[in-house]
């Protein structure tokens, strides 16, 4: 039920979300970044490795030497940026807004509300989350979404019951609980 044209419900996504989600982007990047590549020119080293032997080998990368008050790293990491920004073949992505819906403590009016929403444990109706709902008396293990430019792809997406019937089940309360406030305030 998330509309990503409605501000509202992009920064509900944001507020409910957005932490985990970039967590688990630092865990997958630590882990990749300690993944062995195979090959002649990498010798089953790991990113962090063949960084690291470069920088020993090599030295770390500073596009001057007088730095003053700035920082070596960020310089180094900009001198980069723009070295690589020929190599950049795609359009600039549109972040869509995700404006927050609420005027000063009303923020903190629907978070008391989402709290007492969660803590009585509801689970509100036609979000797909009740046994009636899903033809069966188990969550469904897979969700069928349509990708591509045009929506003409399927694919199936695992849906492990710990990790997202919980998710889907907080989104929805919160879309549930918002949607309310913002009827009953006329926003």
């Amino acid at each position: 039920m998330l509309d990503t044209q409605n501000p509202s419900h992009l920064w509900l996504l944001h507020t409910l979300f957005l932490n985990d989600v970039d967590n688990d982007c630092q865990a997958f990047r630590e882990e990749w970044n300690c993944h062995p590549i195979s090959g002649p020119d990498t010798n089953n080293k790991s990113p962090k490795d063949l960084r690291f032997l470069g920088q020993m080998q090599y030295g770390i990368y500073c596009e001057h030497e007088d730095h003053g008050d700035r920082d070596p790293i960020m310089d180094a990491a900009d001198a980069i940026v723009s070295q690589q920004q020929e190599h950049v073949n795609h359009e600039v992505v549109l972040v869509p807004s995700h404006q927050n819906p609420f005027w000063s403590n009303e923020e903190a009016i629907f978070f008391a509300g989402l709290q007492e929403v969660i803590t009585q444990n509801i689970t509100p109706d036609n979000f797909g989350l009740t046994p009636a709902e899903w033809g069966s008396d188990q969550y469904p293990v897979l969700e069928t979404i349509h990708v591509g430019q045009h929506a003409v792809k399927d694919v199936d997406v695992s849906l492990a019951e710990p990790i997202w019937y919980t998710q889907a089940r907080l989104w929805c309360q919160a879309l549930s609980a918002l949607s309310f406030y913002l009827l009953m305030h006329g926003a």
